[in-house]
């Protein structure tokens, strides 16, 4: 089985409450996560307000083309 996100509601600061196509729901506080990162890409969403604005396509994803790997937010469970 491929494993991907099928929903994701926001619940508050860096916290995610994630469905996967396994049946699988945990919430995730992706803080660490974020703030560890480099990358340009994930700069903005150290910003609250720019890290809300997620959608899920197969994963969590942000307009300014972030995503993160669900198998990483599955582990991190």
């Amino acid at each position: 089985m491929i494993l991907n996100i099928t929903k994701a509601d926001y619940i508050n600061e860096f916290k995610v409450k994630i469905l996967f196509n396994d049946g699988l729901e945990k919430i995730v506080d992706l803080k660490n996560y974020i703030n560890s990162k480099k990358h340009p890409f994930f700069q903005p969403l150290k910003q609250v307000d720019e890290f809300k604005k997620f959608h899920v396509h197969k994963t969590l994803v942000w307009d300014n083309g972030a995503d993160i790997a669900p198998e990483y937010l599955h582990d991190r469970i």
